[in-house]
């Protein structure tokens, strides 16, 4: 799992736009009869399980239980 150039400089100006420094979350949830749901937001702190994804400076955050199901 890589976090590409142009998402870690989006990152860096929804940073910018908040005030602070934003991570991304990427999670992977059941979705009943349609398969699994990809869910993205952004958020202040990772959680101590957390994979965390580094580039430019910026964070994008996996947690454990989705891990497995991303790659």
């Amino acid at each position: 799992i890589v976090l590409a150039d142009s998402a870690a400089r989006r990152l860096a100006k929804l940073g910018e736009a908040e005030g602070h420094p934003v991570m991304l979350r990427v999670a992977v949830e059941g979705g009943g009869c349609s398969g699994f749901q990809y869910r993205l937001d952004l958020v202040d702190a990772a959680e101590p399980d957390d994979l965390r994804i580094e580039a430019d400076g910026q964070t994008a955050l996996v947690d454990a239980v989705s891990a497995p199901f991303l790659k």
